[in-house]
């Protein structure tokens, strides 16, 4: 929930954190000497997964005092207005070398989302989607995700430049909450462009406020992952169980259904279909509603991908 608090261009950003207990951004972790929680909720990424020995010197920075528990007993915590508290602090701290360190566990990432720029497989693949909503939308747009499998991949590849410009519901991870936040987000910023994505099963747990957003003149694009299953929940069936049960379903025409509604629809039938349906979508009054078929089997070779990764050498 925190993406583009820190922007994901800077070289010092790790990205995002807590889709594997061990993956690379991890090490980081296992490298640092203090640990500086700022605005950390335990709910988000419960310490015991960062700090299992309990070892870790943790500096607590918040509105609100720190929410003690046995894997985050912090030796430091500094009370009041966050914005305030890093003014002060920037000006007494001395920087350390660690770039190196920082580059090899960040590149890691990065490189992933390389390699899916020049993929044309179809069903598209979720790394590639949002590579593709990446180059459409600007620094300042707003992308809202809803939950689902397309969630972790939002989290970990999706880069963000500005504070608030990803909304991401975790903790709770309420489904659906995808169109009803294009709509708030669209309310508040009428200037900015937004893209609200969701899975076909958390955009039919709401769909119906496409009359809302149609009734209060907003224009947003509802891009739907769409591969007639719970993805995140049929994933980890096959991972534990080595088979799925009830997750799969039928889904109605979308491209209909939004009309229906007085919406425009889109349907992506090839990989190069979904940059020039976006430029088109985002540009008209109204709500759009894009329909893309998804290869979710990609949440298995992530997940195989990375129980197989070990730290880098960070000491070379």
């Amino acid at each position: 929930m925190g993406k583009g608090a820190i922007s994901d261009d800077l070289p010092l950003s790790l990205l995002s954190i807590g889709l594997r207990d061990d993956d690379h951004i991890s090490c980081g972790f296992d490298q640092a000497d203090l640990i500086i929680a700022i605005g950390y909720d335990l709910v988000e990424y419960p310490p015991y997964k960062w700090n299992p020995h309990k070892s870790k010197k943790i500096l607590h920075i918040d509105v609100t005092s720190s929410e003690v528990d046995a894997y985050y007993n912090v030796d430091m915590e500094v009370i009041g207005k966050i914005s305030e508290t890093l003014d002060h602090l920037s000006g007494m701290v001395r920087i350390k070398e660690t770039k190196h360190i920082i580059s090899i566990l960040r590149n890691s990432v990065t490189e992933e989302c390389k390699i899916s720029h020049d993929d044309t497989s179809f069903p598209m693949k979720p790394q590639k989607i949002l590579c593709v909503v990446r180059e459409v939308l600007k620094p300042d747009d707003i992308l809202i995700s809803d939950v689902g499998a397309h969630k972790l991949w939002i989290s970990r590849m999706y880069p963000v430049y500005k504070p608030n410009t990803c909304i991401i519901s975790n903790g709770f991870a309420s489904m659906g909450i995808a169109l009803p936040g294009a709509i708030a987000a669209k309310l508040v910023y009428p200037e900015r462009r937004v893209i609200a994505i969701m899975g076909d099963g958390g955009f039919l747990m709401n769909s119906q406020e496409i009359e809302t957003a149609t009734r209060l003149g907003l224009s947003f694009v509802s891009l739907i992952f769409h591969d007639n299953s719970y993805g995140v929940i049929k994933s980890k069936q096959l991972n534990f169980f080595g088979r799925s049960a009830f997750v799969d379903f039928s889904n109605p025409d979308f491209v209909k259904y939004a009309e229906s509604f007085g919406a425009k629809g889109y349907r992506v039938e090839s990989a190069n279909d979904l940059k020039p349906i976006l430029q088109d979508a985002i540009k008209q009054r109204g709500v759009s509603v894009v329909d893309c078929p998804v290869d979710y089997s990609e949440n298995i070779f992530l997940t195989q991908r990375m129980s197989k990764l070990s730290c880098p050498n960070t000491n070379e």
